[in-house]
């Protein structure tokens, strides 16, 4: 599917195939950055109103955890299925934030989703990608794939 769409598409234009959009922000949701440091500006308390924490608190969200939560991105949280952003739900979407959200957000989110959207672009038109062997992923912060081989043709 998106080969077919970028195709209809010149290369201009191609941020533009909602094939492209699905597939990156699966990705994105399934193989995060990493996590986000803050630090509290005021005392906050979950919506039970059983814990606080206070302000100052360096609190750490782990993207690859909230990405994945079957509460949210079921059937199967843990499978690439671009197709899930068709329609997401609204939980889907408030949950769904790679660059983070508010004045601490990142400084390079346009330049990191130019540069995305134009490599994979580019790379899925022009290629066929296979994976010649399977390796692993390691999780210390990040995932971070060692191992793989693909080859494109």
């Amino acid at each position: 599917k998106l080969r077919e769409s970028l195709s209809q598409l010149s290369p201009e234009n191609w941020t533009m195939s909602p094939h492209l959009q699905r597939v990156i922000k699966e990705g994105m949701r399934l193989h995060p950055v990493g996590c986000s440091f803050r630090k509290t500006g005021r005392d906050i308390r979950t919506n039970n109103d059983e814990y606080l924490i206070p302000s100052g608190s360096l609190c750490m969200f782990n993207f690859l955890l909230l990405f994945r939560n079957p509460d949210v991105f079921s059937p199967d949280p843990n499978s690439f299925v671009p197709s899930r952003w068709e329609d997401p739900t609204r939980e889907m979407r408030d949950s769904f934030h790679p660059f983070t959200l508010g004045t601490k957000n990142c400084v390079a989110q346009s330049l990191a989703r130019a540069e995305i959207f134009g490599i994979v672009a580019r790379i899925c038109s022009e290629f066929e990608l296979s994976v010649e062997e399977e390796g692993r992923v390691d999780h210390i912060m990040i995932l971070k794939p060692v191992g793989w081989r693909l080859r494109a043709r």
